[in-house]
């Protein structure tokens, strides 16, 4: 990012791409979000899409935990923490909170007000998909902005995925009038889901892994492409019918999906 002639630099003496790209993009995401903080020109500089991109490709991929709180005017904070399990981490920095989202209460309820139902959905790439009394938006809690997605009432969301063609993300959808079409929808397009085929009914939401998303559905695992956004299905380890089977992605040194099966 070249420096307007005569603009102030972020740090003195260092031009602009240094402290972008060799400075601010290495910090965990909470300096990061101190940083933001500092001046206009610093949040601008942190808020771009290749920055965002370039700072969220050097974090490492953990678990994501979410908690509920009530705070003082009788509302309720979701704590979204990072439970960070690497070998060599103290235990006291394992839980790491990186985002604290707080919804007001609302007026109405048998007291009067009543707090809505608040949790997320999906995430990926650093973003939050969050339900908030049924209504869908979508968050950064880096950058603390988030934006609702109101073209989506009465659809129903079964996965969160980047399209690596166009850089968008993108939702893949049910409606609730008919659950065997699957729709897509762009973030940030005004334009309605478009519906794409019909495959077998999914159940949560799909794991991305590799390019793909992949639900286990009986005996076979539905697998999207999410640069072709097509289904194709392939056999799933064995187990009975009766048995629920969870997929879940297995971290270093052999990295791979595990398949977890219950009675």
């Amino acid at each position: 990012m070249a420096e307007a002639a005569g603009a102030t630099p972020l740090l003195t003496g260092l031009p602009d791409e240094i402290t972008i790209s060799e400075i601010l993009v290495r910090l965990p995401p909470k300096p990061l979000l101190r940083c933001r903080a500092v001046s206009p020109a610093w949040r601008r500089a942190t808020s771009t899409r290749d920055f965002l991109l370039s700072h969220h490709a050097r974090q490492s991929a953990l678990p994501l935990l979410y908690s509920h709180n009530d705070v003082a005017d009788g509302g309720q904070s979701l704590d979204v923490t990072l439970f960070d399990h690497r070998a060599g981490v103290a235990a006291a920095d394992q839980f790491q909170r990186v985002a604290r989202l707080k919804t007001a209460p609302l007026e109405g309820g048998i007291d009067g007000s009543f707090t809505p139902l608040f949790y997320p959905v999906a995430s990926c790439d650093g973003l939050l998909l969050l339900s908030i009394d049924c209504d869908l938006c979508i968050c950064n809690p880096a950058t603390r902005q988030y934006a609702p997605l109101e073209q989506l009432d009465g659809f129903m969301t079964v996965g969160l995925y980047p399209h690596p063609p166009t850089g968008q993300y993108r939702l893949l959808l049910y409606h609730e009038t008919d659950q065997r079409a699957i729709y897509v929808f762009s973030i940030g397009s005004n334009q309605p889901p478009r519906r794409i085929g019909r495959p077998d009914p999914l159940a949560d939401h799909g794991l991305l892994f590799r390019g793909s998303l992949h639900w286990h559905t009986g005996n076979r695992i539905m697998v999207f492409d999410t640069t072709t956004e097509s289904f194709r299905q392939i056999r799933s380890p064995v187990a009975h019918e009766e048995d629920y089977g969870r997929l879940f992605e297995m971290g270093l040194p052999r990295r791979g999906l595990g398949f977890q099966v219950s009675g």
